[in-house]
């Protein structure tokens, strides 16, 4: 991390800060998803959504907490403690990006990712005063965020002070799946869909 700090990838980016939920992968840093199960996991490489981040220049500075697995809508568990909201400790930060959340209000990170289900970047964001968007299913790639299984319900989104800085990240990590860079759309070129067998669309990527 202080080695990308000192020399920064150019970009768009260029040696903006970031920190991640730790339900994303991260090369060579922990990721221990709130749990005492994953408590000693390190990755080898990065979440498509971490890795064109870094790709843009951004510098990760720290993983965020979330609830054990990310289900709930407060961030607490048994292997990192409770998150707090940082303009009142007596209240809650949200979930399941609570820590995220956290940590950009209280002004430790001008940027972050999260993810979402029913809630969990839009309620902390508003439970902290920040900004944050839950974009249309797969356009930020999921590759590498936990849990796998359910990824059909999942959505990356970024997380930030501004709407401005919203639209920056969500530019840098827009596109399909695929890990590393987004690589450029051939022109006229559209996304292709299929139904799930929930009823919800899905990503080519994912399994039936």
């Amino acid at each position: 991390m202080l080695a990308e700090a000192a020399n920064p990838r150019p970009g768009p980016l260029s040696g903006v800060p970031f920190t991640v939920k730790d339900s994303f992968d991260t090369e060579c840093v922990r990721t221990a998803r709130g749990s005492r199960l994953f408590a000693e996991r390190v990755p080898p490489v990065d979440a498509s959504a971490v890795a064109r981040l870094r790709a843009a220049g951004a510098v990760l500075i720290g993983k965020t907490n979330l609830p054990d697995m990310s289900y709930w809508t407060e961030t607490d568990n048994c292997l990192s403690g409770r998150t707090v909201n940082p303009y009142d400790p007596s209240r809650t930060p949200g979930g399941s990006s609570g820590g995220e959340s956290a940590a950009i209000a209280a002004g430790l990170s001008p940027l972050g990712l999260g993810s979402d289900v029913a809630i969990s970047v839009r309620g902390p964001a508003h439970d902290t005063g920040i900004a944050a968007l839950k974009p249309s299913y797969g356009r930020i790639p999921l590759e590498g965020h936990f849990p796998a299984a359910l990824l059909r319900w999942w959505h990356a989104g970024p997380m930030a002070r501004s709407v401005r800085d919203l639209r920056l990240a969500l530019a840098v990590m827009d596109g399909s799946a695929g890990r590393g860079p987004r690589p450029p759309a051939a022109p006229g070129a559209r996304q292709q869909w299929r139904i799930g067998w929930s009823g919800m669309p899905s990503a080519p990527w994912l399994p039936p």
